[in-house]
């Protein structure tokens, strides 16, 4: 008898499951369970391991879709619903860790009826892992609403996504960063930025939830630690463009002690930064407030880097950053971009290009910024300015963030 496809999809899902297995029994690794105390975090190796945990969330992913069927697929999902609420009245921090709460409880504390609180505990029970009802009537966290109850980064990223995103999906109109679904959705003519700038509590929360996103499968700076040729700069200088508080000049000079850095960023996000960072690195590492629309202040330097930050941006306002850039460069100075690439569809694992397609989809949204393709990047520095040379853009094993190298090519950059 011929395989078909769902038989085939069992079978490499056995396959790599059991290899993630052998490799956490034989390291005497917990395995993955949403018991209260169960690891929130794998760790698994970059390399086999990792690729395994992705071959098999790809298999599932489609598996379950096969055999849901086209017509279920095709329903909207509503499932957030209970996350929501569990957000929105801080449940997870009134349920005790390893102890039990009732509905009744839960509900006099939340001011809502216990019908409802007990309707969306179990439908987020369900769906998402997030909380157990150890006996009838009673609550008890799993390693998921516990994560919620100690971590307020992960609650920083469920309300960021409930309050801001979501309720602008259906409003895009321009390009231009005042004018998205966000800012419709807030009825304000403010960016993002400057609304927040004026709203404390809801940058706190954006800062908080970007920390929590940035910690996805794939996202982590090692990767472009690891493989961009960083010491062939050699004793040089690189000038980390919106580079908030350092964080990554910081795993770079740990690394290669020949380079000097010059952190960038607006004069809100730099200040105290300078407390943040080891004494032995402080020779090394100088703090500067740059807006990087204007003239780049920092001529000649060896490298222009930019993390996460063109696709904040739609393509007028990204060609303005590289434009402010021109009057500093010499020739050889290079531009090391560390952002999304979208795949060619069916080039990319399909765990991966449904988070960097749902990135583009939250760019839009809050920005009206996007996600680029490879001919995207091409085209967006020929616009700029025909003498930025794109050198290569490649994605290392296992990250979701590509690097791109760009490099000026006319001796006379003036």
């Amino acid at each position: 008898m011929a395989s078909t496809r769902i038989a085939e999809l069992a079978a490499r899902i056995q396959l790599r499951t059991s290899d993630i297995d052998s490799y956490l029994q034989h390291n005497q690794l917990p395995s993955p369970a949403f018991d209260e105390d169960g690891p929130v975090d794998l760790n698994l190796p970059n390399g086999d391991l990792s690729a395994a945990r992705e071959q098999v969330l790809d298999a599932t992913l489609e598996l379950h879709d096969l055999l849901l069927g086209p017509s279920l697929c095709l329903r909207p999902v509503y499932n957030g619903l209970s996350l929501q609420v569990i957000y929105k009245y801080d449940i997870a921090s009134k349920v005790p860790l390893y102890g039990e709460a009732s509905f009744a409880d839960l509900a006099e504390k939340c001011s809502l009826s216990e019908v409802n609180i007990r309707r969306m505990l179990r439908y987020a029970m369900v769906f998402h892992h997030v909380f157990r009802e150890p006996r009838k009537g009673f609550v008890a966290h799993t390693a998921a609403s516990r994560r919620l109850a100690e971590d307020p980064y992960a609650g920083a990223g469920l309300g960021y996504m409930f309050d801001e995103t979501l309720p602008a999906l259906e409003q895009f109109h321009s390009d231009e960063p005042n004018k998205c679904g966000w800012s419709h959705y807030h009825n304000t003519d403010k960016a993002a930025w400057e609304y927040y700038a004026l709203h404390p509590d809801k940058a706190r929360r954006f800062t908080h939830a970007m920390s929590a996103f940035a910690d996805g499968h794939g996202n982590s700076p090692a990767f472009l630690v690891q493989n961009y040729p960083w010491n062939t700069i050699g004793t040089g200088t690189v000038v980390d463009v919106g580079g908030s508080k350092g964080d990554i000049g910081v795993l770079l000079a740990k690394q290669f002690p020949d380079l000097g850095f010059i952190i960038q960023d607006l004069p809100e996000m730099i200040t105290g930064a300078s407390d943040t960072i080891p004494a032995e690195f402080k020779s090394r590492i100088q703090l500067q407030a740059h807006d990087f629309f204007t003239e780049q202040p920092v001529y000649g330097a060896d490298v222009y880097f930019f993390r996460n930050i063109f696709h904040n941006w739609s393509d007028s306002r990204a060609i303005l950053i590289l434009k402010a850039l021109v009057p500093a460069l010499r020739q050889g100075s290079r531009l090391v971009i560390n952002d999304y690439v979208l795949p060619e569809v069916g080039t990319m694992s399909l765990t991966k290009e449904r988070a960097v397609r749902d990135m583009d989809l939250i760019m839009l949204t809050l920005f009206n910024a996007r996600e680029r393709e490879e001919a995207d990047w091409i085209e967006l520095f020929r616009k700029a300015d025909p003498r930025f040379s794109v050198v290569r853009i490649w994605t290392p094993e296992g990250a979701t963030m590509a690097i791109i190298e760009v490099l000026w090519t006319c001796a006379d950059a003036a």
